[in-house]
């Protein structure tokens, strides 16, 4: 995108506003060249001769001009002001609403630093050159055009002399220009990333105290601001040595126009006035040269901006809306997926071949082991990506050719990942909703059982909320989510894990609603808690990206399939209404591969041995490396394994979910753990230790004797 050329378009459609800058521009620079040329005529006409009407003459006409100036200038400044003011609110516009456009892949491209950045430097840069730079390099370089014009009307072999010097004037700064654009660019790229770092330590300042992650970040940051300061100082040396060279040569210019004008007037080829005028107007047409390359490190700063913000704007969404986009009727007949695959990548598929139908005024359930593609399924009816293969539809319109703005009016979806904006609980609830009353925000908030909760704070409703919700708990930021879906009156609800953050009482109450609101609303929900959904009309499980069973609950079991074997490792955990104590059964102890063959009886006494652990997100359960000293099992809950090496760093090999289990091995080997665990919410966990564990096998060595032999089994 060439600079200048796409600035002319946010200007020009200010033309008369254009015309009275360049014509005030153009009456200063003229005025700015003529009063030198005066002095010309003042030595030579009126004070050599001594001719005092000459004197008034010439003396009026610079008055009269300087009035008209300073009237010239105030109308520029005007002009300027709105013309710049209008190109900026535009570009700014169009850049915000650019943003909108873009779908999620894009903010997986671009972290908010790397944004932000663009927003506040880059259009700064632009800013100053449009508001500044630029109109001050119009303003010198018709400056010289006009004043080499008259240094040529009063003595043009000396003007061709300095003429061929001030070449050395530009070649110097076109020769680091390369140099001096990479060094910018270099330098905003920097920014970008401490930009990001600080945007992260902000946002996750409770995560970075709790793992005590501080000194990391410390030292994260130390290295980019010296980076910073490496980039800044190049910068500012090249940046120095494109301004002084031109200084440089307007010394020795100076040192040229002084001889070489003497030798004229020596040899009565010029007058002394002539000579006084040249280089009064020579020093002010150098002078607008220097200021000219002066500017040039601005305007190299500003194109790159510009070159940034267009790669913004280049970005075409990967979800357009259609051109001509139709509307979805208030009432539809339904959803489906039609042979549907898709993939985040182009080599790996998340959903492969998949094929549903859902009712209107159904409740659907999505399960499957984590990575199974469900929440894919749900971001597809959504409409946050399109499929690779195939068709989503609601009723006969593919979601491709509908407008966005019916279909969100028409569904909303409540994620597990709740964004709160930066202001009232009310705010935050009503939103654009301008046909909601007090009385539909408080019934929608007792829905979502957390209307008590917000009476109880001292401002209530009207309390604020800050950091994106960070200030209230993972259940209140949920419930509040909830509650806000519920005020929108959608007719299609979808909901991922939207439970996980909620304690037993909040969960059972939130399920009870959803059966409440069935059949007046069509309920789409992805879960891995399986108890949630024993009463939803139609159950699709999903592995591997298919789906390889659906029905309702019992129909399920009775498929002795997928489904069964996720619920029997779900089920046979009890938890309190808070949250904070958690037993098993003996039944679900014996399914547990490595206590497979042991008596109920001693079963029993493992049994007793587990203690209730929980933890909230981003937790560390067991750090790589530690001393492994407990077997836990998740009851509730989803945790991620980390491996580090040194090729690799650390990366994520599972997700681990209610019911699974790990450490087993330590309850028997004293060895350190091989892999972090680390919470991905609040979760519940019941754990034995080592010792407890060894006092019982003494007792009974039975069940040391059956644990080594299915440990060695699976090593």
């Amino acid at each position: 995108m060439n600079f200048f050329k796409a600035l002319l378009r946010y200007f020009t459609v200010y033309k008369l506003l254009c015309g009275v800058f360049l014509f005030s521009i153009f009456f200063e620079v003229a005025y700015a060249v003529a009063a030198p040329l005066s002095l010309k005529y003042l030595v030579d006409e009126a004070f050599a001769p001594k001719n005092f009407q000459v004197f008034i003459v010439i003396l009026s006409i610079l008055l009269g001009g300087g009035l008209l100036n300073i009237a010239a200038s105030a109308c520029g400044d005007y002009s300027l002001g709105r013309v710049s003011g209008e190109g900026i609110r535009q570009l700014r516009n169009e850049l915000f609403a650019h943003l909108q456009k873009q779908s999620l892949p894009f903010y997986q491209r671009y972290r908010v630093g790397d944004l932000v950045t663009r927003f506040a430097e880059d259009m700064a840069s632009i800013e100053r050159v449009i508001r500044i730079s630029l109109p001050f390099f119009l303003k010198e370089a018709l400056s010289i055009l006009l004043g080499l014009f008259m240094l040529f009307s009063i003595e043009w072999k000396l003007t061709l002399a300095v003429l061929a010097g001030s070449a050395l004037m530009f070649a110097g700064p076109r020769l680091l220009q390369g140099r001096a654009e990479a060094v910018h660019s270099g330098y905003k790229e920097a920014q970008e990333r401490f930009s990001n770092t600080i945007d992260e330590m902000a946002k996750g300042h409770k995560t970075i105290k709790g793992l005590h992650q501080q000194q990391r970040f410390r030292e994260l940051a130390r290295e980019q601001i010296h980076n910073l300061f490496s980039l800044g100082f190049k910068m500012h040396m090249t940046n120095s040595l494109m301004e002084r060279l031109p200084l440089t040569t307007l010394l020795i210019l100076n040192g040229i126009m002084i001889g070489f004008g003497g030798y004229l007037i020596f040899h009565d080829e010029m007058s002394v006035g002539g000579f006084m005028a040249f280089f009064t107007l020579f020093m002010s047409v150098g002078q607008a040269g220097s200021n000219v390359s002066f500017l040039l490190p601005n305007l190299i700063d500003s194109r790159i901006s510009f070159r940034r913000i267009g790669e913004i704007l280049e970005q075409q969404p990967d979800v357009p809306e259609a051109a001509q986009p139709a509307e979805l009727p208030a009432t539809f007949a339904g959803i489906r997926m039609e042979r549907v695959s898709f993939g985040y990548t182009e080599d790996n598929l998340q959903l492969k071949d998949v094929s549903l139908h859902i009712k209107p005024g159904t409740y659907v359930a999505f399960v499957g082991p984590s990575g199974s593609g469900k929440s894919t399924a749900l971001q597809l009816l959504s409409r946050f990506y399109d499929p690779k293969d195939g068709i989503v539809a609601i009723g006969e319109h593919d979601l491709r050719t509908v407008s966005e703005f019916s279909l969100r009016s028409l569904a909303t979806l409540v994620t597990q990942e709740t964004f709160l904006f930066h202001a009232t609980i009310r705010d935050n609830l009503l939103l654009d909703n301008k046909g909601v009353t007090e009385a539909d925000m408080i019934e929608a908030a007792k829905q979502a059982r957390i209307h008590d909760i917000i009476a109880g704070w001292p401002e209530g409703y009207d309390t604020w909320i800050h950091h994106e919700g960070g200030s209230l708990s993972g259940g209140e930021r949920q419930r509040i989510a909830i509650a806000r879906a519920l005020l929108r009156r959608p007719q299609l609800l979808l909901l991922d894990e939207v439970t996980s953050a909620l304690d037993p009482a909040t969960e059972a109450d939130i399920n009870q609603l959803l059966r409440r609101i069935r059949g007046h609303r069509t309920i789409v929900s992805v879960t891995h808690r399986l108890a949630s959904v024993v009463d939803a009309d139609t159950i699709y499980v999903f592995q591997d990206g298919r789906i390889v069973e659906s029905g309702a609950h019992p129909e399920l079991l009775q498929l002795q399939g997928l489904y069964k074997s996720l619920w029997e490792k779900q089920h046979g955990f009890h938890l309190s209404e808070d949250g904070r104590r958690a037993t098993v059964d003996v039944e679900r102890l014996a399914k547990l591969p490595f206590f497979q063959g042991i008596e109920a009886a001693l079963l029993e006494n493992i049994a007793g041995l587990f203690a209730t652990e929980t933890c909230k997100e981003g937790e560390v359960i067991v750090r790589q490396g530690d001393e492994g000293g407990k077997c836990y099992i998740l009851v509730r809950g989803k945790v991620e394994i980390l491996k580090y090496t040194p090729e690799a760093g650390e990366k994520r090999v599972a997700v681990l979910q209610d019911g699974d289990h790990f450490g087993e091995i330590a309850l028997l080997k004293d060895i350190p753990r091989n892999a972090t665990v680390r919470a991905l919410g609040p979760a519940v966990l019941l754990s034995v230790r080592r010792e407890a564990f060894l006092q019982l096998t003494a007792e009974y060595p039975q069940i040391r004797r059956t644990l080594e032999d299915t440990l060695q089994q699976r090593m």
